[in-house]
């Protein structure tokens, strides 16, 4: 429970705040990048700080993470609030979209609680955690394949007649092997010790529990799911066809137990503060991933990030991601997703991120790819009107007409009210969809 004589600071992520700029070099000192929770391994890990000074505007302005930090400076205990900007229940629309889950909207679920340190961050964390292992479960707990071997005097499996030979001369046996599924301890371990974990720090209470996942943790009795699983133990699970979908959930509760094993270390390193922080910008890229991808897998478009390295023999190489991929044919459309504030003012672009794209360009064409579009994605405050469409597309790359490439700064409009996140969302595909007719006509 917080203590009466917290002092809060409250502000929206991307937004400025007048901070005295030693608490504000505090403040940064208590957050490090093991204060996120990561929902997907998609995004980089950037070094970014919670707060950064803007030497034109004068003043502090927060960043892409959302949460609070708890710490005490000069005798005093203090609560930092960075709340999402676009609200609370565009956050849950926006994870729900990304789960493919649906999450409940109550008013109380929608506001933070000043009861227990983020008490709406860790509820998102525990019910994301109970419905997408209740999705996973659809076979059964997962199981692998192993070949045990049998030796007596009757066939279990198949016989070995080879290694028969000796055994029935000597001893009267015969040798045999069968394949057997046995549970993959492994992964109920990490499945049990999350289960733990949020039960203890994410208000995750055993009737919030679905049939489903109460199937899979009554497995994990008797398994040594309190043993401890090593990394090299965690890259080493294999899923099969069958078991597949125990991927994300599995990764899902690796970030819960080495979140918890950070936090031990960083609170050893300093008792002073307790952090939790989700990252928009992964929010944000993700959600956009899962539109694209179920807007045009259907209609032929691989949807997809992917690491590529440019002078890869050289010592000077160098790695890249692009956010979004969509490709067909050899044809393919770049986007990077930017979690910033856009409202078309000439600060608002950045030129580093235009150089970034247009390098992704340069990149994909070099391989013998067909670049028929690239451009920046952002999240609006209000549906982009058609003056500003316009006003942000370019039909050929640099301006140049020797391009047949076009470039355009788009987004989605994010609300709170999910039947107009849904009518933006729409708009958003089909001012997308117009270009890409343009130079691919459908049939």
């Amino acid at each position: 429970m917080l203590s009466k004589s917290v002092e809060d600071i409250i502000v929206k992520d991307c937004s400025y705040i007048e901070l005295d700029a030693n608490l504000a070099l505090y403040i940064n000192q208590c957050f490090t990048q093991q204060s996120v929770f990561r929902i997907s391994d998609r995004v980089k890990e950037d070094e970014i700080p919670l707060l950064t000074y803007d030497y034109i505007h004068k003043k502090w302005l927060t960043g892409r993470y959302i949460g609070e930090l708890y710490f005490n400076y000069q005798g005093q205990s203090y609560r930092l609030k960075v709340e999402p900007r676009f609200g609370d229940a565009t956050l849950l629309h926006l994870l729900e979209e990304v789960f493919n889950i649906k999450l409940a909207h109550n008013k109380s679920d929608d506001k933070l609680s000043h009861n227990y340190h983020n008490q709406l961050i860790k509820k998102l964390i525990s019910l994301i955690w109970i419905k997408e292992l209740g999705k996973a479960n659809v076979h059964g707990v997962p199981r692998h394949k192993k070949i045990n071997t049998y030796c007596g005097s009757t066939v279990k499996g198949r016989l070995n007649i080879r290694e028969s030979i000796l055994p029935l001369y000597n001893q009267k046996q015969i040798v045999s092997h069968k394949v057997e599924k046995n549970i993959d301890s492994t992964i109920l371990s990490i499945l049990y010790q999350a289960y733990r974990i949020l039960c203890k720090d994410y208000l995750l209470t055993p009737n919030m529990l679905s049939d489903n996942v109460m199937d899979v943790l009554s497995h994990t009795q008797g398994l040594g799911h309190n043993k401890s699983v090593t990394v090299n133990d965690y890259k080493k699970i294999r899923y099969g066809a069958m078991y597949g979908g125990y991927k994300p959930i599995v990764d899902f509760s690796w970030e819960i137990i080495q979140r918890k094993r950070n936090n031990l270390n960083q609170k050893n390193a300093n008792k002073d503060s307790d952090a939790l922080f989700l990252d928009m910008a992964e929010i944000w890229e993700n959600y956009l991933i899962s539109v694209l991808r179920k807007a045009y897998a259907a209609k032929g478009w691989k949807v997809f990030s992917r690491k590529y390295f440019a002078y890869e023999d050289q010592p000077y190489k160098r790695g890249m991601i692009p956010d979004i991929i969509l490709e067909k044919d050899n044809c393919v459309i770049i986007w990077d997703a930017k979690y910033k504030n856009m409202e078309f003012r000439k600060f608002d672009y950045d030129r580093n991120d235009f150089f970034q794209i247009h390098t992704y360009g340069a990149f994909m064409q070099a391989k013998q790819k067909k670049v028929i579009g690239m451009g920046l994605l952002y999240p609006f405050k209000k549906e982009l009107r058609q003056t500003d469409a316009e006003r942000n597309y370019s039909e050929s790359l640099f301006g140049l007409k020797s391009s047949s490439t076009w470039f355009k700064v788009d987004g989605i409009a994010l609300s709170e009210d999910a039947n107009l996140l849904v009518a933006n969302k729409e708009a958003f595909l089909t001012r997308v969809n117009d270009k890409i007719e343009v130079m691919i006509p459908t049939n």
